[in-house]
């Protein structure tokens, strides 16, 4: 048994979200928590079966609160029920990551390791829709420009998390798809070790199940990474102007 807890966020999903956390569960995946994020009727019968299983937990949002709001429904329950696990893996509901991608970050959680592992994949394959080019492209490049930390791929939403990360994980602000780069700016913040792993870029129907606005979202994001930035420089500035006085 791997002992980690994968969670999947939830919106609308297809029955292919049942035969995806069964094989989890059989690839040896401790648990998986997955989140009902107000989806609506016609995809209750899908949770009513995973919620049968004894390797799966579906916590429901009677309304949909937006991704960011979902992963932390999930660490909070994580943490109150499974702190005994190496770490916990975040993926997507719409099949967009490999099992065996899966399982190759979790088998990379050591416990008491301090560090994030990051899904990252290859946006240059002609297959890619253009919306998760454009997004990630510009939030990239605005991320090292203020950081000056090269990731391969801001917009993951494949990652490894310690499980000892989760309360301060909680704490973040963000309830839609700028909680993700929130994560990642905190983690650079504090000085936490990220690990760049490459995994298969796999899309269905030009990702039509993916629930990512580009343009407004993309936005919300880069307020999100400029708004890190001043508020990490301001408080580098203010650390400054003490050890000055204190001169």
């Amino acid at each position: 048994m791997i002992k980690c807890v994968v969670t999947i966020p939830a919106l609308n999903p297809t029955e292919i979200l049942i035969d995806y956390v069964e094989t989890l569960a059989k690839n040896g995946i401790a648990h998986i928590v997955v989140v009902n994020d107000g989806s609506s009727e016609d995809s209750l019968s899908t949770f009513n079966e995973l919620s049968q299983q004894a390797y799966c937990t579906v916590l429901t949002h009677e309304r949909n609160l937006g991704k960011g709001r979902a992963l932390k429904t999930a660490f909070a329950y994580i943490s109150e029920h499974f702190n005994d696990m190496s770490g916990v893996i975040t993926a997507d509901a719409d099949g967009q990551h490999a099992i065996e991608d899966v399982i190759k970050i979790a088998t990379l959680l050591v416990p008491n390791e301090n560090k994030m592992i990051l899904g990252v994949r290859d946006f240059n394959r002609p297959d890619v829709p253009k919306k998760s080019i454009f997004g990630n492209k510009i939030t990239r490049f605005i991320f090292y420009k203020l950081f000056k930390e090269k990731l391969v791929d801001t917009q993951t939403g494949l990652r490894g998390i310690a499980i000892h990360d989760l309360p301060w994980l909680l704490q973040l602000r963000g309830e839609r798809y700028e909680y993700e780069i929130n994560m990642l700016i905190n983690t650079i913040e504090r000085k936490i070790p990220i690990q760049e792993v490459e995994i298969k870029t796999l899309y269905f129907d030009n990702n039509a199940g993916s629930y990512y606005k580009s343009v407004r979202d993309s936005l919300s994001i880069i307020t999100r990474i400029t708004s890190g930035f001043f508020r990490r420089r301001s408080l580098f500035d203010s650390e400054k102007s003490e050890q000055i006085g204190e001169k």
